[in-house]
């Protein structure tokens, strides 16, 4: 298994290496000068050029590439165009953890609530409860989490003032709530259909009708044979909705007004903030792949032909 995660990781580099290239030459494509975007006035030319020498703009486009992909190897973005008095690595220290647990909160939010919905609509035999849970399924994964966090903010902000409609106020405050449950519902749906599908699909196998033969409990078939069967096609879902949810949370944050990483990335790109643009991809690409392998090492535990194929 060792050797398998460093492999995985080490196939990881050259997707990091396209991921930098691709970001570094479109970036730096785009009309316009970072000190264009970062002031409300005009600056003068002089000052322009004196920038450029300093932060190494006016090198010729492939120095430029050499010189960023040598501090990125090394973990050094350099300062930020947008922030002057900040490196991106003070940048990705202080905001890239509020995106990270606001990810994380609702991801485990959608798994606990996903699970139990989907087997309930799978195992309950009443079309009644089948019917609501798909309809809360088919609401998540439709709509849009920017319309999602626009509806809980007029409503439970302006309409019933039980939670602030703009700011932030720390993670373990009701100023979470709106963010939490936006991000958690799309995944929370795709939980919940993946699931029930999954249990619909096992639950008539040759195996659960021998473990029901042997007069096994039925409470026990389904937590040791059918459920862990059935999770394997829905752990693909969560890392797939949990890459997303991390690596695309800035509309949630911009729209909330949350000190994340995602908006950071906004108000970057914006302002034509090269490093950190750079900075973000690569680290959100790292996150991606390091998801998807958690994803594949799950897939070890929960199904013992894997471990025996990979044996």
């Amino acid at each position: 298994m060792l050797i398998y995660v460093i492999t995985r990781l080490l196939a990881g580099i050259p997707t990091l290496l396209i991921s930098f290239t691709l970001v570094f030459f479109i970036a730096h494509a785009t009309p316009g000068s970072p000190w264009d975007a970062s002031s409300n006035r005009p600056i003068e030319p002089v000052v322009k050029a004196r920038l450029d020498e300093k932060y190494n703009l006016n090198a010729p486009l492939y120095v430029q590439y050499v010189s960023y992909l040598s501090g990125a190897v090394r973990g050094d973005f350099g300062p930020s165009f947008r922030d002057r008095t900040m490196n991106v690595s003070d940048i990705v220290a202080q905001f890239l953890p509020v995106s990270l647990k606001l990810g994380g909160a609702a991801m485990l939010l959608a798994v606990l609530l996903g699970l139990p919905l989907g087997a309930l609509a799978a195992l309950s035999g009443k079309p009644i409860v089948d019917g609501a849970v798909r309809v809360v399924s088919t609401v998540g994964i439709s709509m849009p989490t920017y319309v999602v966090t626009s509806i809980l903010i007029v409503s439970l902000g302006v309409g019933l003032g039980w939670v602030p409609t703009f700011g932030w106020e720390g993670f373990f405050s009701i100023s979470s709530i709106v963010p939490i449950v936006s991000l958690a519902l799309a995944p929370l749906g795709a939980v919940i259909r993946s699931f029930r599908t999954s249990l619909l699909e096992v639950m008539n196998l040759d195996f659960i009708r021998t473990a029901r033969a042997k007069g096994l409990k039925p409470m026990s078939i389904i937590i040791h044979h059918m459920s862990r069967n059935a999770l394997v096609p829905t752990v693909t879902v969560v890392g797939g909705y949990a890459s997303s949810i991390l690596v695309g949370s800035f509309f949630v944050e911009s729209i909330a007004g949350i000190p994340g990483f995602g908006r950071y990335l906004v108000l970057a790109v914006a302002a034509r903030d090269y490093p950190v643009i750079i900075a973000t991809t690569l680290i959100y690409a790292m996150l991606v792949i390091v998801i998807n392998i958690l994803v594949d090492l799950s897939y070890f535990l929960l199904d013992p032909r894997v471990r025996l194929e990979r044996a």
